[in-house]
């Protein structure tokens, strides 16, 4: 019978290093805030304090109604307000929160 040929035995050295490997793990992923107009951003506070009942808007909601008011303000300080915007100049008040409590 042949002789089978056994690998032969590496030999090990231990070394004894002062600089410990450390392996970095992912940061995780923080809950980021939206990025929202400081308008918005008020508007949320008013929300939270007064909103109780009230639709929430979205960003982009806001800022079409937002636009709308001001716009209705524009005229009324230019040429005054018929009642049916004056009605809406107060619905806006209501959506926006931003008439006298």
């Amino acid at each position: 019978m042949p002789k089978v040929k056994k690998p032969a035995k590496k030999k090990t050295t231990k070394t004894t290093s002062s600089k410990k490997t450390t392996v970095r793990k992912p940061a995780p992923a923080r809950a980021s805030k939206p990025a929202y107009s400081e308008e918005y951003a008020e508007y949320l506070e008013r929300y939270a304090l007064y909103g109780a009942g009230r639709p929430r808007l979205s960003p982009a909601e806001f800022d079409r109604l937002d636009d709308e008011m001001l716009d209705l303000l524009g005229l009324e300080s230019e040429i005054g307000l018929n009642d049916e915007q004056i009605v809406r100049v107060q619905e806006l008040e209501y959506l926006l929160l931003d008439s006298e409590q």
